[in-house]
């Protein structure tokens, strides 16, 4: 028997081919486990900008919240809390992650 909460994570998580409920889980997981990591590396960026007031550290720290978590938390609140079509979900979390990417890519180079 399938937990109550199976449906809503599959929509949430926007898994698209019909799976057990241990497939759900696994997605939820490494959804929550990538976040989590993502956040735990951009507190170190930010604690060695503090650290060294390197503002190279910050837009590091800014870059990698910009690529793992944010994206994340927007691909599962916007999907379950809105009625956005999933094709502006996946635009708004690329978005995000091309800012991240860009923030992270100033943090190298300083200037484009």
């Amino acid at each position: 028997m399938s937990p109550p909460y199976a449906p809503a994570l599959q929509i949430a998580l926007q898994v698209t081919e019909t799976g057990s409920d241990t497939q759900v889980a696994l997605v939820f997981a490494s959804f929550v486990a990538s976040a989590l990591l993502g956040l735990f590396i951009a507190r170190k960026a930010y604690q060695g900008y503090r650290r060294n007031e390197s503002s190279p550290m910050l837009f590091l720290a800014i870059g990698i919240v910009l690529l793992t978590a944010v994206p994340a938390v927007f691909s599962f609140g916007l999907s379950t809390f809105t009625s956005l079509p999933g094709s502006a979900v996946v635009i708004v979390t690329n978005l995000t992650e091309l800012a991240g990417l860009v923030a992270i890519a100033y943090s190298l180079y300083g200037r484009f």
